[in-house]
């Protein structure tokens, strides 16, 4: 699975779809899947953290395994299912410091000690 919320999507509701199917009197614009980039109909579509997936497109990032609302973990605009974010991300202890990022805590500590050297 892609970046899943970078991209813009089509909605009908989007005020640049103000053109209807004469034949089916529906939008001429038609909802995306933020992870394969094809229309998404209602009777498949999962909506989540503002973006919109096919119900088979909604997985895991490290297993593929098809998710639900009531089982995935989001971090950074990417999904988990429950076992693999806990695996991932607790390694170091952080969530932040498995992506690379600085550690909170890191920060506000090294601002403590450069305010003590200071005095």
């Amino acid at each position: 699975m892609g970046k899943p919320c970078r991209r813009k999507r089509t909605s009908p509701r989007d005020p640049a779809c103000k053109y209807w199917s004469k034949t089916s009197f529906q939008p001429a614009c038609q909802e995306m899947c933020s992870a394969c980039l094809k229309p998404v109909y209602p009777m498949e579509r999962i909506t989540t953290h503002k973006c919109i997936f096919h119900k088979a497109c909604f997985s895991c990032k490290q297993c593929k395994k098809k998710l639900s609302v009531s089982n995935y973990a989001p971090l950074h605009e990417e999904f988990y299912c429950t076992f693999h974010y806990q695996q991932l991300f607790r390694r170091k202890g952080n969530y932040d410091e498995g992506f690379g990022y600085a550690q909170h805590k890191n920060r506000w500590l090294l601002k403590k000690t450069e305010d003590n050297i200071q005095l």
